[in-house]
């Protein structure tokens, strides 16, 4: 199968979209792993990927569409598509690919809920673990959050901060938000009420896509 996962930012539909991809046994192509693998590497896009991701907006189209092309062509038979795509010139791009999508599952959590949970998540910049909180929360050691792995002391990033994710939000129900309609009109969306458990998710999530 063919799948495309969509959902605000913070809404779990990376966490999905791994469970449904180790369920189905076909690979997930994150868009978001890309770009921070990018950044992390200093390369060019990174460096420009970072500047446009601080502030809460969304890189272009035609940056986007360039990483996904080239992945889609290592990749045979079915995928996951998390990430991508996020406005309807990208969705309109991948029509002119040729790709055809079984499903697209959108995962629909409030935005005040989302931006709680962005709030609590804390990440590690010696090896890259990340925690929350409230839900996963790291050691405490001095009065500072620890990263019980290595040892480092764990943060909040930059796109986890209230005033970033509530940007994002606005930019993602202005300018992805009516995907909803692109993928409706096509009869292949199935929306998905996110769960205060993860597993509880996960199940609606699969059958959405079994009931396909």
């Amino acid at each position: 199968m063919k799948i495309i996962f969509l959902g605000a930012p913070g809404a779990g539909k990376g966490t999905q979209a791994a469970a449904v991809s180790s369920e189905l046994g076909i690979p997930t192509i994150s868009t978001g792993n890309m770009i921070r693998e990018a950044i992390a590497n200093e390369t060019p896009i990174g460096i420009a990927a970072k500047e446009v991701i601080a502030k809460g907006q969304l890189l272009s189209d035609d940056v986007v569409v360039g990483i996904v092309k080239e992945k889609l062509k290592t990749v045979k038979g079915g995928y996951i598509l998390d990430g991508f795509p996020r406005t309807v010139a990208q969705a309109a791009a991948l029509d002119g690919m040729g790709e055809n999508i079984d499903v697209v599952v959108n995962i629909h959590v409030d935005d005040d809920v989302i931006v709680k949970r962005s709030a609590g998540r804390r990440y590690c910049p010696g090896c890259g673990a990340t925690y929350h909180v409230e839900y996963n929360p790291p050691e405490t050691e001095d009065g500072k959050l620890i990263c019980p792995v290595c040892k480092t002391e764990v943060g909040i990033r930059e796109d986890d901060k209230p005033e970033v994710v509530k940007e994002r939000l606005r930019v993602y129900h202005e300018q992805t938000q009516p995907l909803e309609d692109f993928y409706r009109k096509k009869g292949i969306l199935r929306t998905v009420e996110g769960q205060e458990k993860v597993s509880d998710t996960t199940r609606l999530t699969l059958e959405a896509i079994k009931g396909n």
